[in-house]
């Protein structure tokens, strides 16, 4: 099989370790025909002496952020030269050296597929916290509405193509995916004039007639969400009033209730707050899997509904 040269990249600020982590496992992939960019934030604890270490191109994004129109992820789609792009956040690993290899060849064979998702690894050895949010995502309150939480709770349709699954977006599902590790065929983000955000990426595309998503199988990333569950907690305030204060307003997608009919979002609201079906859930998936870390799925949800409720409350 001939594979065309891929784009990887990455945004960068700080953390050199994860940095490191990060760069070593896309160096040591079997998949050779690639460029790796690097756009960092302004890194100042050794970052970019680490960078400078390796065969990458080196951006220097002034204005910090890697989401939004013009941020560091469009900066690296702008520089991209690659057939396909890669992108990967700082604190992620890629599992096996095969990796973007697995993540490409559903493009190759199935020219309707604009893009790969990669699932999360499942450490036992990680913090009950990560674990817990290697099964649902890094948003627990997201679940109902997540790839990563609707293929925790079986609560999606696929169509198994052997090596990988397909998904069929709608307009209709609001499903969220695209950030952590993603590829997409840079011919999609050229018709959609490049990269904004990734849930709104994923609008755009299937707006725009892109629907098919691949969910390739035995392929994972390693997220390193949070060291804990109380930095797990602020992370997720941190977002929210981020949200909430400059990265609403101008997007297609709402996290928020567009208007009261907004029946899903309203129903799991209640839901985390009342704790009995989450609890339910968290029973059966400790059952299903025999790892504790599906204990925190109550709390953890009631949590982050109350912190947004009052930075809601707060910031509106």
């Amino acid at each position: 099989m001939n594979f065309p040269k891929l784009s990887v990249v990455i945004c960068t600020y700080n953390n050199k370790e994860l940095v490191k982590r990060c760069l070593d496992s896309i160096f040591s992939q079997d998949y050779k025909n690639l460029e790796v960019i690097t756009v960092d934030g302004g890194s100042t604890d050794g970052t970019l002496n680490l960078l400078k270490k390796y065969n990458v191109i080196l951006i220097n994004n002034k204005k910090r952020f890697p989401e939004g129109k013009g941020m560091g992820k469009d900066q690296g789609y702008k520089k991209a030269s690659g057939k396909f792009i890669l992108f990967i956040d700082q604190d992620n690993k890629l599992v096996k050296k095969n990796t973007i290899t697995n993540l490409v060849k559903p493009l190759i064979n199935n020219n309707n597929i604009f893009g790969s998702a990669c699932p999360l690894f499942i450490d036992k050895d990680d913090s009950l916290t990560n674990r817990y949010l290697s099964y649902v995502g890094t948003d627990p309150f997201a679940i109902f509405r997540s790839l990563e939480g609707k293929l925790a709770l079986n609560n999606i349709k696929l169509e198994d193509k052997k090596d990988y699954f397909t998904y069929t977006f709608t307009l209709m599902d609001n499903l969220c995916t695209g950030g952590n590790v993603f590829l997409y065929r840079k011919s999609a983000l050229d018709k959609i004039d490049g990269y904004t955000q990734d849930v709104d990426v994923i609008r755009d595309l299937v707006k725009n007639g892109f629907n098919k998503l691949a969910i390739p199988k035995n392929t994972f990333t390693h997220h390193i969400t949070t060291i804990g569950f109380l930095d797990f907690l602020k992370k997720r305030w941190k977002w929210g009033v981020h949200y909430q204060t400059k990265n609403k307003q101008n997007r297609d997608y709402s996290w928020s209730p567009t208007n009261t009919k907004d029946l899903e979002f309203h129903k799991n609201v209640i839901k985390n707050l009342i704790l009995i079906p989450n609890t339910l859930i968290s029973i059966k998936k400790y059952l299903e899997s025999k790892d504790s870390a599906w204990l925190l799925h109550p709390i953890a949800s009631f949590l982050i509904t109350l912190e947004y409720i009052l930075i809601y409350l707060l910031y509106r």
